[in-house]
């Protein structure tokens, strides 16, 4: 196929989710010469339970103020080990339950109202140049020449993968869509689970049921969704990133799932796909590295795996989890804590 001619940009961000989407937001209200890649047509589906902590909501309206979409509001929770009902409680702010179909479509709008560019295209590869410009290669034959490139593409990342090579640091998750039944998000760990839960989330058109774990099977997924009682529809499936990585090179910067960011005990994405969405377009307007500018979240990382192995690693953990379920009051305040 016949090359284009090669536009230059300051910056390419690959993955118009909410990490790459929020980066380029960014970027382009500082007047930063930017273009968002996406192979997908929007709006399009995604497998995710779609809840929003307040911690994730709030930083997006200090980012994007103006932004509306559509959410659930969620104030009760239930905590099971096993089928078995340990926990009842309310969180002290209410959790915001999106269709990610619409939030990301959403998001993507306010890129674009701003003036925001946006192709539609897929990426093949990136070389080095010379001058230390990057040359971004899209399958299509299309070229773009930058300073910057951001991954922001997801678990299975082509950008990670050209960067750092194979990566084995995956979840497994299994969900599906039921009519809408409960006002409550319920969740359920055991230690017949390897490193995950069950899942159950009330939407706005519809309710999202799920088990993740990092041996899942499809014929694991059909068990719990028996155990609960659960009926089947359209099972679909994606992984969850659970091992932060760098690129290496300073000016690739990998967001998001990208760089493996989603919380390591709830594998919820949200906020961190926010939160390293805008520290990446931190480093790039201020000349500082991405190291530097998500500090915080990597030493988040930390704290986030040594809970997650007490929890998930051992008989002790669910032991732990018994224990402090006795006291509403006690899960509530762990629960707002790691919100």
């Amino acid at each position: 196929m016949k090359k284009s001619i090669c536009q230059a940009k300051d910056v390419v961000v690959i993955g118009a989710g909410p990490a790459g989407t929020t980066c380029a937001y960014l970027l382009k209200k500082a007047g930063v010469d930017c273009v968002l890649i996406d192979r997908a047509n929007f709006p399009r589906d995604k497998v995710c339970g779609g809840g929003l902590t307040h911690k994730a909501y709030t930083l997006l309206a200090e980012m994007m103020p103006d932004l509306s979409y559509d959410y659930r509001s969620v104030r009760k929770m239930k905590l099971m080990i096993g089928t078995e009902p340990v926990s009842e409680f309310e969180p002290t702010e209410e959790l915001r339950i999106v269709n990610r179909k619409d939030f990301d479509y959403a998001l993507l709008q306010q890129y674009q109202h701003i003036g925001g560019e946006w192709v539609k295209g897929s990426f093949a590869a990136y070389e080095e140049q010379a001058d230390g410009r990057l040359l971004v290669n899209l399958k299509s034959g299309e070229q773009y020449l930058c300073r910057y490139l951001v991954g922001a593409d997801g678990a299975n990342s082509r950008v990670r993968q050209q960067a750092t090579g194979a990566y084995h640091g995956n979840v497994l998750f299994m969900e599906q869509y039921v009519e809408k039944a409960k006002d409550r998000i319920e969740g359920s760990i055991s230690s017949e689970y390897d490193s995950g839960y069950y899942y159950w989330f009330p939407g706005t058109s519809h309710d999202v049921v799920g088990y993740g774990d990092k041996q899942l099977t499809l014929a694991m997924f059909r068990n719990i969704m028996q155990q609960f009682g659960v009926k089947e529809t359209k099972i679909r499936g994606a992984y969850i990133p659970t091992e932060e990585v760098e690129s290496g090179h300073e000016h690739i910067i990998l967001i998001g799932d990208a760089g493996g960011f989603p919380n390591k005990l709830t594998y919820e994405g949200l906020y961190y796909a926010l939160a390293t969405g805008r520290n990446a377009s931190i480093a790039i307007i201020e000349g500082k590295p991405f190291s530097q500018t998500n500090h915080r979240i990597f030493k988040n990382k930390r704290k986030e795996r040594l809970i997650a192995k007490l929890i998930y690693g051992s008989r002790w953990g669910i032991r732990i989890v018994r224990l402090c379920s006795v006291s509403s009051r006690l899960v509530r305040r762990i629960f707002d804590a790691g919100v």
